[in-house]
């Protein structure tokens, strides 16, 4: 999702701040667990001979490359579970994740969306999604999540409850052109493990090959928070009320990121031209979503070179702490039978069968490591896809991307941008984002 995500984070938030009287005159509120148990699954009851309908807004849905492996599992599921059980799912595309907003102030059924992590709270507070916790009966949401990786379960979780499910999942993937850095004379087996060694292999490939070494654009919106937690910084305080990304921490991370960029050997441009770039063979590195692998494996093969994977840099000896990019899946419902029939889709999209279909038709990683060792399932996939493994490795180290809170969300998230491509592009790091983190904690003062 990093590649779109950036242009829809202002559409579904402007759409969610515009929805805050929705949420008053829905019969689907916000409140928290166990605060109106007479819409919990548990309760319930599922006809196969009355088959109850629901709704699926999935922007993947509305993506060349993601749209054939979405409808599978949608299919799947019916033709499965969803027959033997009474459910029917019915896939609405949800283009720049601003249907489902539309559809809710229309007074349409939206059941199940699939949600940015970032805006997760604003939709919760002014959408009427709720949380797992109240929909959906415990023993079971215990049992199905048992498995699962528990870094990812934290991800879309608001003050302690869950109101969304891990579903699509990645995290950011050093890829390489092995024969830029054959023409460079560099080694295409131990590959760059830190900061130091990006920048002086960015910097002998420029020299030797006239290509650019290195790509990270500014404005990617989200790896960006992956470089300052890998230095030991934070974005925002543990209670979300202040802003941390001015701290020395954090001021380190983006002046090396600010010395790679300005030293003549880093692509310049937005995050599509990178990528475009970096595909068209004239880029050595470029650290990017694992969802793009297929892409990038259809580009190197077309140019007549092979494609490298190595895992996220770090700063010195310090493991890297990357983020997630995806999305997850948000709930609203006011009937237990509605909502017993969205648990068991939820269970089979982010169970074996759906994740099996999710990595393997559409790029994105799975969060059940069970699948991978298993021929059943993925363990086919994975072993013809090494990079896939490198990326494996880095789940246990991950960190949720921020969540911005309250109706503030999309000022917020622009300030932290805005201050993130400024002082990458024009330096003078420390006081670009200590002007920034006054601005943030002015608006989190009003949230």
């Amino acid at each position: 999702m990093n590649k779109f995500v950036k242009g829809i984070l202002g559409v579904i938030l402007s759409a969610a701040v515009a929805g805050t009287t929705l949420a008053g005159c829905s019969s689907t509120g916000t409140g928290g667990a166990g605060s109106n148990s007479g819409v919990n699954a548990s309760s319930g009851k599922l006809d196969p001979n009355n088959p109850t309908e629901i709704t699926f807004y999935s922007y993947s849905l509305g993506y060349p490359t993601m749209k054939a492996g979405m409808e599978h599992l949608i299919s799947s599921f019916n033709e499965t579970v969803g027959k033997e059980k009474g459910v029917v799912v019915k896939g609405v595309v949800d283009n720049n994740m601003s249907q489902n907003s539309a559809d809710i102030a229309a007074g349409m059924e939206v059941d199940i969306v699939q949600h940015a992590f970032g805006m997760l709270d604003a939709s919760r507070l002014n959408l009427g999604f709720k949380s797992y916790e109240e929909l959906f009966p415990a023993d079971e949401l215990a049992e199905h999540t048992g498995q699962m990786i528990p870094n990812a379960l934290e991800l879309g979780k608001i003050d302690g409850q869950m109101y969304g499910l891990a579903f699509t999942f990645s995290t950011p993937i050093l890829y390489i052109n092995k024969g830029l850095f054959e023409q460079a004379g560099l080694d295409t087996i131990n590959l760059p493990k830190t900061w130091d060694d990006v920048y002086k292999a960015a910097v002998q490939i420029k020299e030797k090959t006239g290509k650019d070494g290195f790509g990270l654009a500014p404005d990617n919106g989200w790896i960006s928070e992956g470089l300052i937690f890998s230095n030991g910084g934070e974005v925002l305080s543990s209670d979300k009320t202040e802003a941390k990304f001015d701290s020395p921490e954090a001021v380190e991370a983006y002046e090396m990121w600010n010395k790679l960029y300005s030293s003549g050997a880093a692509v310049k441009g937005s995050d599509k031209d990178v990528m475009d770039a970096f595909m068209a063979g004239n880029v050595a590195m470029n650290l990017q979503s694992t969802s793009l692998l297929s892409g990038y494996q259809s580009a190197a093969k077309a140019g007549g070179w092979e494609l490298l994977g190595a895992e996220m840099p770090q700063f010195g000896d310090k493991a890297s702490v990357p983020v997630n990019s995806g999305s997850c899946l948000a709930v609203r419902s006011d009937d237990p039978t509605k909502s017993a029939a969205e648990w068991e889709f939820i269970k089979y999209a982010t169970g074996k069968e759906g994740y099996t279909i999710i990595t393997s038709e559409i790029g994105y990683l799975p969060l059940r490591m069970d699948i991978t060792e298993d021929p059943a399932y993925l363990k086919d996939f994975v072993d013809a896809n090494p990079i896939v493994k490198t990326n494996l490795k880095q789940l246990e180290r991950i960190k949720p991307v921020t969540i911005w809170p309250g109706t503030g969300a999309k000022e917020e998230y622009q300030v932290f941008l805005d201050a993130t491509v400024k002082s990458i592009t024009e330096g003078n790091v420390q006081n670009v984002l200590s002007d920034a983190a006054k601005q943030m904690n002015d608006l989190l003062k009003n949230n």
